[in-house]
């Protein structure tokens, strides 16, 4: 049994059979995604990260889980608000096996074994975000069902026993988690590690980037990190939900004379300009991601993304 050092990180297991007061109507509460997922029945656990600071005045708000069909297994209620609002800390919702598994932790403020994700297949979005927030894994195919967009589910044959999932906070400032970080695909936000939810006992190691060029006063950035790399905006993009089948997308750069490459799905990134018509897509969920590429060759690390959803015509 792998043995993990004690956390700080509020733990939370949810009762869900009973009525739960719902605590201050705060709207402090959707600046946050699911940095970390461990599906694994009774020990299984989700790590919430906020993105900006105050954003734990979470009492009645709900994470929602779903089986691989996308059939809602579970509505889970937080009884209260939790400690720890500063920005980058953590919330940890787990199952009953979650302190026996792991050894160590903290003991839980409630306990039921309602957080039972399989790690063959399921998905579990943090509802109230702003957007909401969604990761599927394994054989998940009812992304129809969910609030926010999932791409391709993360570890398509199952998440291996003892593995957890994990986002990647690559894109955009690579030292912190933001709204950038979430491109709604999960196999490319998402990858296998060893589960270690982060602990709150210690002060986050995230630092704050440089902004891009142009706005060197404007405070925190979701853009450039300082390397001097093109920045990519979507300036035209299609409703989440559309019938047409070939949708157009415009874009631009803030670096005169930068071409572009597009990608859709897992297709590779190829060049193109703007506008940027497809070629007839299949119904169902598509992605679609943009990067600047400057006159130097530095391409933009953090493309601009976009979900979609192509329905069938009335």
């Amino acid at each position: 049994m792998k043995r993990f050092p004690q956390f700080a990180a509020s733990v939370l297991t949810l009762a869900f059979a009973s009525a739960i007061a719902a605590s201050s109507a705060s709207a402090t509460f959707h600046e946050m995604s699911i940095r970390e997922v461990y599906p694994a029945g009774d020990s299984s656990y989700v790590e919430l990260e906020m993105w900006a600071g105050g954003q734990n005045f979470v009492g009645g708000h709900h994470l929602v889980a779903y089986n691989s069909a996308g059939s809602q297994t579970e509505n889970f209620k937080f009884a209260a608000n939790v400690p720890n609002g500063a920005n980058q800390s953590t919330i940890v919702v787990a199952d009953t096996g979650y302190p026996v598994t792991f050894d160590e932790m903290p003991a839980a403020d409630e306990t039921d074994p309602s957080l039972d994700l399989s790690p063959g297949g399921g998905a579990i979005c943090w509802v109230e975000g702003s957007p909401p927030d969604c990761v599927a894994w394994g054989n998940f195919n009812g992304a129809a069902s969910l609030p926010s967009p999932t791409g391709s589910p993360v570890a398509p044959s199952g998440v291996p026993a003892g593995m957890a999932l994990r986002r990647s906070i690559a894109a955009g400032c690579p030292t912190l988690l933001e709204r950038t970080d979430d491109t709604d695909d999960s196999a490319a936000d998402f990858a296998l590690v060893s589960p270690e939810p982060r602990p709150n006992s210690v002060s986050p190691s995230a630092q704050t980037c440089l902004p891009p060029r142009g706005q060197e006063g404007g405070g925190t950035t979701g853009g450039k990190s300082g390397s001097g790399a093109p920045q990519t905006t979507l300036r035209r993009k299609p409703g989440k939900r559309i019938r047409d089948r070939t949708p157009t997308f415009g874009f631009a750069s803030d670096e005169p004379g930068a071409t572009f490459q597009c990608k859709l799905d897992r297709k590779p990134f190829r060049p193109c300009r703007s506008p940027f018509t497809t070629k007839p897509l299949a119904l169902g969920h598509h992605s679609f991601r943009v990067r600047a590429r400057d006159e130097s060759g530095k391409l933009d690390p953090s493309p601009a993304s976009y979900g979609f959803r192509i329905v069938a015509k009335k």
